[in-house]
């Protein structure tokens, strides 16, 4: 059986995202393997595609 290495079994898969809580406004953190994000005070589940939609609108 081949052998390989999966960055992800070491890693740490959440990401700070530079983009705030769609509820309160908090920080969220990105988990990139499932493209969602989590915010770091609420604790309240976005997709990525919304949250950019979101913040793109003026």
């Amino acid at each position: 059986m081949a052998e390989f290495t999966n960055p992800y079994a070491e890693e740490d898969p959440f990401v700070e995202a530079h983009f705030d809580c769609l509820n309160c406004g908090g920080k969220l953190w990105e988990y990139a393997i499932q493209r969602q994000m989590v915010c770091e005070d609420c604790r309240s589940v976005f997709s990525a595609d919304e949250v950019f939609e979101a913040q793109v609108k003026p």
